[in-house]
């Protein structure tokens, strides 16, 4: 029997995308899980502190995953979340809302404001009632005739749990997709 180590680890997930010196690694995930190509494609990204501060005395200090800014001008933030959290939803948005915030200086324009992109990898379903697809994205639309409020909030969710279940399924079909060799390798202790 073979032995992997678990790159959902959250010490493995770091030293993998995480490090300056895999800034290709990450950067070839990000294409890859945002499904980005041609002219759309990250060619640069920048690690960022993924410490975000307490704003008060009282405030809440959070550790991110991974968080890297772009050429192209976006705040990727990377999670990797294996023990289920029935939060997740609001944690997220709370990570988005303060590193949406944080990037404003005094005297900028709010058109300054960088596109920030929420990336998180689960080893369970977010929405189980929802939807049986391993690949979800959010964006801020309107109700009725679905155009967006803006293009600088972007939430994905990525199931392995669920991309197992369909990989076993419908190999042939996923080939296709640049994010599934990723996935495999996030999830290969669980074959």
């Amino acid at each position: 029997m073979k032995e992997y180590l678990d790159l959902k680890m959250d010490f493995m997930f770091k030293q993998l995308f995480g490090h300056p010196s895999r800034k290709r690694i990450t950067i070839a995930f990000l294409n890859a899980i945002l499904h980005r190509s041609g002219r759309d494609r990250i060619v640069d990204v920048q690690y960022e502190n993924t410490e975000l501060a307490k704003e008060t005395e009282d405030g809440k200090t959070s550790r991110l995953d991974v968080l890297v800014f772009t050429d192209r001008g976006e705040r990727i933030n990377v999670e990797i979340q294996v023990v289920h959290q029935h939060d997740l939803p609001e944690r997220v948005l709370y990570y988005w809302a303060r590193l949406f915030s944080a990037s404003l200086s005094s005297g900028q324009a709010y058109s300054e404001l960088p596109p920030t992109i929420m990336v998180t990898i689960l080893n369970y379903p977010l929405f189980p009632h929802e939807t049986d697809r391993f690949h979800t994205v959010f964006h801020l639309r309107e109700d009725e005739e679905h155009f967006l409020w803006s293009a600088h909030i972007e939430f994905h969710a990525i199931d392995l749990s669920q991309f197992m279940v369909q990989w076993k399924k419908y190999r042939r079909e996923m080939k296709k997709s640049a994010e599934v060799p990723w996935l495999m390798m996030l999830s290969v202790v669980d074959i």
